[in-house]
Parts: C-alpha cells; structure tokens; sequence
C-alpha cells in the first residue's frame, strides 16, 4: 500500500495536473477542437497563476489552519509543558551523496525542523531529549540516511549523545506517530499518556497533530518553516508568479490530499 500511493500521488499534485492539463490541450487543438482546447488552456493558465501567486497561496495555508484546535498556539513559540517527555522533530528529506553531491545533506524542511528544535532543546535548559522521527519515504530506497545526518549536526552543535533520540523505521506520517509512540512506551513505560512537543514544517502540522492524537499522544504544536508572515498584507510582489508560492500551494494540495487519504483509511 505505501508503494502504490508513493507512486499515484505524483499524478494528483500541481505540476503533474498542469502537464496533463496542457497535454489534453495539444490533443483537443489536434483534433480541431479549438475553442475547447482554448477554454482548457484559459483555466490551465488562471489555476496556474493563483497557485503561484499570494491570491492562491495565501487561501490553501489558512484553509490547513481550520483544522487546529487552537490556530493561535501554532503560531506562537510554546512554553514548557508540565509533563512533557520530549521534543520530537519530524524528518523532512534528505539528499545522497552523489557524483555532483559531494556529501549528503539535509533537505531545507529538515533544516528548518531541526533547528527549531535545537532552539527549543537550548530554550529549555537541555532537560528535555530531542526525538527525531523518520526513515526513508522512497519506496525504492528503503534504508534512510536522514536520522543519522540530524543526529551528527546535533552532536556538533553540542547536543549530548543521550539526548539525541532517533527513530528511523518510519516512511510517512502516519506511521511516524505509530513509531514514536513505540519509542515513549519503551522510554516512559509507567506514562498512561504521552506529551510531547512537535516540530513540523506549518503546513504539514495538522496532519501531523491529529495523526499523533490519533496514536495516543498528546503533542503541542511547534512549528517551522512558515509560509506566511503578514497573512493580510499584499504588497507588489504578492501579485507576481513566483516559485517559493507555487512549491508552498503545492504542499498544502499534498496535505490536503493526505488528510483526506488518512480519513478514508481511518488514520485519523
């Protein structure tokens, strides 16, 4: 199953929806279906644009906030909870070494995650461990490079080894929850429930907040990576296609499509 959907979910994102779109085009200009290609090719070129502009973007991200408890502490740096046992960082990606890779390197969402994460282990005094849950999502490479990265920039940055958890079994969301939880009971086996902070990219936190409830843990959400600074501000360049938009709207159509996924398969 997790094969199949890495392999499907391509065709139902943005870019690949835009390839198709122009496709049909050329096949309905082709067969002298003119003012239906053209048509086509209006809303091709008007969905385009809103995704890689503010006037699309801006809509996708807050419609993700709609499905926070409370959209205000996403948007804040949490304080300490009483009872938490960790902070856990969600893996974003990672790059192999290569011919034109010198090194392997996180990929920007990891970046972002783990060092909002070591900012909050250093905010609270080194008392609480850092997890980072995340193997490798390729289907067609299954061993994962990401955790053992994170954990040697911690290490560097100064993080003690035995606070620096790693989980590296987990390919998506879903089971990211499922594999932490396994991690907690081990660590905190007299915890009835388990409270951690969550690190994740703002897009990717709903999903990730009900997943985890979902698997019995309680996680306070903080975020990473925002797409959006003045939400109700349009300036010049809210109004021109840019690509950081585009990747941005992209995200949220994947969180959506993953949300809904996860309903219909009672993951959340």
């Amino acid at each position: 199953m997790f094969t199949l959907l890495k392999l499907i979910e391509p065709f139902l994102l943005p870019p690949a929806i835009i390839v198709l779109g122009m496709i049909a085009v050329l096949v309905l200009l082709l067969v002298h279906r003119r003012r239906t290609g053209i048509t086509l090719l209006a809303l091709i070129l008007v969905f385009f644009y809103l995704l890689s502009t503010d006037l699309g973007m801006r809509p996708l991200v807050m419609s993700l906030t709609l499905l926070l408890p409370d959209p205000r502490a996403a948007f804040a740096d949490p304080e300490r909870p009483e009872g938490a046992e960790a902070v856990v960082v969600l893996a974003g990606g990672a790059f192999r070494q290569g011919s034109h890779r010198p090194r392997a390197e996180l990929g920007g969402d990891s970046w972002k995650r783990l060092w909002h994460g070591l900012e909050l282990y250093w905010r609270f005094g080194g008392e609480l461990p850092l997890l980072y849950a995340g193997g490798s999502g390729d289907p067609f490479d299954p061993v994962g490079i990401e955790p053992g990265l994170a954990k040697k920039y911690a290490l560097r940055m100064g993080v003690p080894e035995g606070d620096f958890w790693v989980e590296a079994g987990s390919r998506n969301t879903f089971e990211n929850a499922r594999e932490v939880k396994k991690l907690l009971d081990g660590r905190f086996p007299a915890a009835a429930r388990h409270r951690v902070i969550l690190v994740t990219s703002f897009i990717h936190l709903p999903r990730a907040l009900l997943t985890m409830e979902k698997a019995g843990i309680e996680a306070i959400p903080a975020p990473a990576d925002f797409p959006l600074a003045n939400p109700d501000k349009l300036f010049y360049f809210s109004f021109l296609p840019l690509i950081d938009r585009f990747g941005y709207s992209s995200a949220c159509v994947r969180e959506w499509i993953g949300i809904v996924g996860y309903r219909l398969m009672g993951r959340l």
